[in-house]
């Protein structure tokens, strides 16, 4: 882990980061990285904060949202292309779940019991 030296540190300082430090119950070392910590969830909350209420031109969001219209309007177009018959992609997943759960507990040597009922079994 590295080390830090801090030259030129005001005494004053020191003294009140010694002060709490013992109110915590940490030593100074420990003292001096929970406030790193602190000061920097903080700078990176606001930063996170500050994105979130910048706001858009009037201009800029009618873009974005003709923008998304257009691919909407196109993902809707090529799902009518798809073959009636085609399996949900729902049901693929969960056969592919299904396989390799079986596969690792073959592996592990134990038995596979899926984890809802077999739709013929209803």
């Amino acid at each position: 882990m590295p080390a830090l030296q801090v030259r030129d540190f005001p005494d004053d300082l020191y003294e009140d980061l010694k002060k709490h430090a013992a109110r915590e119950h940490r030593s100074i070392a420990q003292q001096t990285i929970k406030a790193v910590e602190d000061m920097l969830r903080r700078e990176d909350a606001s930063m996170r904060d500050a994105n979130v209420y910048e706001f858009d031109s009037l201009a800029a969001r009618q873009k974005r949202i003709e923008k998304r219209k257009a691919l909407f309007a196109k993902t809707h177009e090529l799902a009518k292309k798809l073959p009636k018959d085609m399996r949900p992609a729902a049901e693929v997943i969960r056969e592919g779940r299904e396989e390799r759960s079986r596969q690792l507990c073959e592996v592990m040597g134990i038995p596979y019991t899926p984890d809802y009922p077999d739709e013929e079994a209803l």
